[in-house]
């Protein structure tokens, strides 16, 4: 799968580890956790932060199958690596000595100054030009939907629906069949990449031998649709990828797609009858098959066919002289970034990749961003997460510029961000019986190849963890939560000196906090007691542009529920044109009577029933004022009936509100069976088409 031109790839993550026990395979957390966190210190370049040296590249073929093999013997066990997930061992053991001067020229050029900055607090955000609410201007995400201003694509009902919403009243115009699984799509011009992955079947014990039990592990499934005939789109080329699409990023048409490999082609075998002789024996079985194991077995294994549906292409990801290691074991997984020319196709076979994971994935417009939290050996505690750095400047290639490694664990991607020429990070280190948990901002710079620790603002939020950031510019927000919410302003115009400006206490906490303008933050989230019960759904409105003093200036509750932004930022649209935000919620019981000193609480549903669709807000100065609830279902109004396909109990309609989007004067409303328009100034319906 090589001598192609089209595809470049670069490789991100080396977990700098430390051998110890198994943390389980899941998103969010290392296979396997580390040794002990260096003690806190004080100041810039303290023990907290751990070097990384520079990805290591293999001798040859031989050399990478000796590694593997080498490291799996002392891995496997009577069930395999780890029952047959695949097995990766990390921690913060490398030494600081290790990591000086072993990068390469690339690296050496340290992070560029150059890369767009943030917005700041000023300034309202609004959706991409697709349509999705993204974390950096430029570079777009994959979502659920997609539009060019003519048409939306959305992936539902199993296929990708092309709507017609030129004019305001959504019509489906063709779609395509998709393969099963979960979908997202990125467009660039007439072409649509679906990003999905699906989920094999447990491997049941083989009857004439007792083989190790073990679910086939995800596979990524990469789909290039040609949609200029929005009646008729086309599938051009699919790929089947072994591991897991973690996420991908798209830039002045070049896709990165990260995606996470454990090996899954070795035929383990599990004890036939219970007892130390049986383990044994099932022990020693497992050590021939990673003696007899060739690289095909360890290597992600790519599946190419075209628009019939007809292999063309099949074999390894990846070549032995495109995969690195980290100097210290990190796991058998394989990760790997590859980097996609849309218009040119989807052509695979340029890649390089790393033996470790990949979990949280950041990019700013010049630079591509990998971190995995590592835990203790119990699988309890996080402690630490190590972020790799990869230039993207050239559309053909990535070349690796530095590593590092910090003590505690991300939230989410919204806990990284670069901004001229520094890597600020935001994370709660776990407590223990000894110390409390506490979260910190730490900032990076690239130095001799290494992701080196120049400032930290810590001590954040006592006891608490991290429950939402946003970094605008040089200003930092970062919401802690217990029992209350801390919300923290940081000053970050001196990176080598970033402080804590401000405090807010309050109940309740925001899971996510958007910019509006004039200094002005939209936060939702959860409403809470003093003693820290979640009594439901919250909007609140702060003003931080005095960091020395924060405020909230409004707020309003719905009741108890929840908000898809709470978990996936991509669920929240504002439109700074008219100030309107709108958030999907799904609802179960009438709002709390928490409302703040002079307001009404909002309309209350009837007991027993509940709201699945999205509410609409508008910032009217220093207030929040809700104007409009949307539903695709008429069960949505208060009295109605259960529709069919709902749940009697909690009168959930069938179909609630997963996206919303602008199109010219009209709002656009996706669920996961139809889409509805409204008007953008009363949204007052106006017409509702179903998939196909």
């Amino acid at each position: 799968m090589r001598g192609r031109t089209v595809l470049a790839a670069v490789v991100a993550l080396a977990v700098v580890a430390g051998l110890a026990g198994f943390a389980g395979y899941a998103l969010g957390r290392g296979d396997r956790a580390g040794g002990p966190v260096p003690p806190a210190a004080e100041g810039p370049g303290d023990a907290d932060l751990v070097l990384a040296s520079a990805l290591q590249p293999f001798d040859d073929c031989d050399g990478l199958l000796a590694w593997y093999r080498d490291n799996a013997l002392e891995q496997v066990g009577p069930y395999g690596l780890d029952g047959g997930y695949g097995t990766a061992v990390s921690g913060a053991a490398a030494s600081t000595d290790a990591a000086v001067g072993r990068a390469g020229a690339a690296a050496e050029e340290g992070l560029t100054a150059e890369a767009a900055a943030p917005a700041d607090a000023a300034a309202p955000v609004g959706p991409s030009a697709t349509g999705t609410n993204v974390q950096e201007a430029g570079v777009d995400e994959p979502d659920v939907v997609k539009t060019d201003g003519e048409r939306a694509f959305v992936a539902a009902a199993g296929a990708l629906q092309v709507v017609d919403v030129g004019d305001g009243d959504p019509r489906v115009v063709g779609s395509v069949d998709l393969p099963d699984g979960d979908h997202e799509l990125l467009l660039d011009g007439d072409r649509v990449l679906v990003l999905g992955r699906r989920y094999g079947a447990v491997v049941p014990f083989a009857l004439e031998e007792r083989s190790a039990p073990a679910a086939q592990g995800p596979v990524s499934v990469l789909t290039l649709v040609d949609v200029a005939d929005p009646a008729a789109p086309a599938i051009l080329r699919s790929v089947e990828l072994d591991g897991d699409y973690r996420s991908a990023r798209l830039a002045d048409g070049t896709v990165r797609i990260v995606v996470d490999t454990p090996p899954t082609a070795l035929p383990f075998v599990a004890p036939e009858v219970g007892g130390l002789r049986a383990e044994r024996e099932a022990t020693q079985r497992n050590r021939e098959v990673v003696r007899a194991a060739t690289l095909e077995d360890w290597l992600p294994w790519a599946v190419t066919t075209d628009a019939d549906g007809r292999t063309v292409d099949e074999g390894p990801l990846l070549d032995c002289d495109q995969v690195r290691r980290p100097p210290a074991f990190a796991g058998l997984s394989t990760l790997s970034v590859l980097s996609v020319d849309l218009a040119a196709g989807l052509e695979l076979g340029g890649g390089t990749g790393v033996v470790a994971r990949g979990e949280t994935v950041y990019a700013s417009p010049d630079t591509l961003y990998v971190g995995t939290t590592t835990w203790d050996p119990e699988g309890r505690a996080a402690t630490s997460t190590d972020l790799h750095a990869f230039d993207l400047s050239d559309p053909r290639a990535a070349p690796y510029r530095g590593s590092g490694s910090v003590a505690g664990r991300l939230l989410n991607q919204y806990a990284l961000s670069e901004h001229e020429g520094h890597l600020r990070v935001a994370v709660t280190e776990e407590g223990d019986g000894d110390e409390p948990s506490q979260s910190a901002v730490v900032v990076l710079a690239a130095e001799g190849g290494q992701l080196v620790e120049v400032g930290r603002a810590g001590g954040l939020g006592l006891t608490e963890t991290i429950r939402s950031v946003r970094f605008l510019g040089d200003l930092g927000v970062v919401v802690t939560f217990r029992q209350t919410d801390p919300l923290y302003t940081l000053d970050l115009s001196d990176p080598r000196d970033p402080r804590v400006a401000g405090e807010l206490k309050i109940t309740g906490y925001s899971a996510y906090l958007h910019p509006v303008g004039d200094g002005r933050l939209l936060g939702v989230g959860q409403d809470a007691t003093e003693d820290g019960t979640i009594t439901g759904v919250q909007a609140s409105l702060f003003d931080v542009s005095d960091p020395a003093a924060p405020a909230r200036l409004d707020q309003v509750t719905f009741g108890q529920g929840s908000a898809a932004v709470e978990w996936d930022p991509r669920a929240f649209l504002y439109w700074p044109d008219t100030a309107l935000a709108v958030v999907p919620v799904e609802l179960w019981s009438p709002p709390t009577e928490q409302a703040p000193p002079g307001r009404e609480p909002v309309e209350e549903l009837p007991i027993g029933q509940g709201f699945a669709g999205a509410v609409g807000l508008r910032v009217t100065g220093d207030g929040l004022e809700e104007t409009a609830r949307i539903s695709h279902d008429p069960v949505a109004a208060p009295g109605s009936a259960p529709a069919p396909g709902s749940s009697p109990a909690l009168g959930s309609p069938a179909d609630p509100i997963r996206r919303a989007l602008v199109v010219g004067d009209v709002l656009y409303t996706v669920g996961s069976a139809s889409i509805r328009a409204a008007d953008l100034d009363d949204l007052e319906p106006r017409g509702l088409a179903a998939f196909e």
